[in-house]
């Protein structure tokens, strides 16, 4: 009998120690379990900082390509205006100084026209002498006046090229400072530089602004010079004509129609 119940607490004490066993082994898989599963959540959120500190600079650096390549497409098409307005300039300087040619050489083609008919050999030679003068003139001031409107013009040219040039370097320096100020934390540092960024983007402004005035405002300061300059010549003797009824005779030469 007694062997029976010690063979009985024998029992029940191993089955005890095998489920304690079996409960530590239980509590160990689980924390090994837990331990996988915030290792897990760990390296997720650490790939997940990582993916949107990638985004971030991604976005950066494309809103900064975007914002470069609109001031480089606004610099050309400024330049392009700058350049069509001197050309535009140039032209029409050339066109009046041949206008103002033509005009003096039909006047005085008419001049020579009307004393074919003039008996007086007196009244030929001077008025041959006087139109002659005349075409000289008009053609001189024509030329003169060409030379003043390209002179200008090329004075034009070159002021907005400085102008371009100042504006290219100012944006060089502008971007300098912005990636000086993207790699800086220092609070006083960054105070310094955006202060120098507003005093760059103020100074491109003023260029930008010097450049929209000082370029058209030649080409057309020197339109009136040139049409001034060839078409007061020619258009002194023909003038009258339109403005009051002439009864000269027709080769007088101290008449004033002519």
């Amino acid at each position: 009998m007694a062997e029976r119940q010690e063979t009985s607490v024998m029992a029940s004490i191993q089955d005890l120690l095998r489920e304690h066993q079996r409960m530590e082994e239980q509590e160990k898989v689980a924390a090994q379990t837990r331990a996988q599963e915030e290792e897990r959540a760990r390296l997720e959120a650490a790939r997940r900082a990582q993916e949107e500190e990638e985004r971030r600079i991604r976005e950066e650096e494309e809103a900064r390509q975007r914002k470069a390549f609109e001031e480089q497409r606004k610099a050309a098409e400024l330049a392009a205006l700058q350049e069509a307005t001197i050309q535009r300039a140039k032209m029409e300087a050339e066109a009046q100084a041949r206008l103002a040619e033509m005009a003096a050489r039909q006047e005085h083609e008419r001049q020579l026209n009307a004393l074919k008919h003039d008996k007086s050999k007196k009244t030929l030679k001077i008025v041959a002498i006087a139109t002659g003068i005349f075409l000289v003139l008009a053609i001189g001031g024509g030329g003169y006046a060409l030379k003043v409107s390209n002179d200008k013009a090329h004075a034009a040219e070159m002021e907005a090229t400085r102008l371009r040039d100042q504006i290219t370097q100012a944006e060089q320096d502008k971007a300098a400072i912005k990636a000086q100020l993207d790699n800086t934390k220092d609070p006083e540092k960054i105070a310094q530089l955006q202060a120098q960024l507003a005093e760059q983007n103020q100074k491109i402004q003023n260029l930008n602004k010097d450049l929209t005035q000082k370029g058209p405002s030649r080409p057309a300061g020197g339109g009136p010079a040139v049409g001034g300059g060839g078409g007061g010549a020619p258009g002194a003797a023909p003038a009258p004509a339109p403005a009051k009824k002439c009864n000269c005779r027709e080769g007088d030469p101290i008449c004033t129609c002519l």
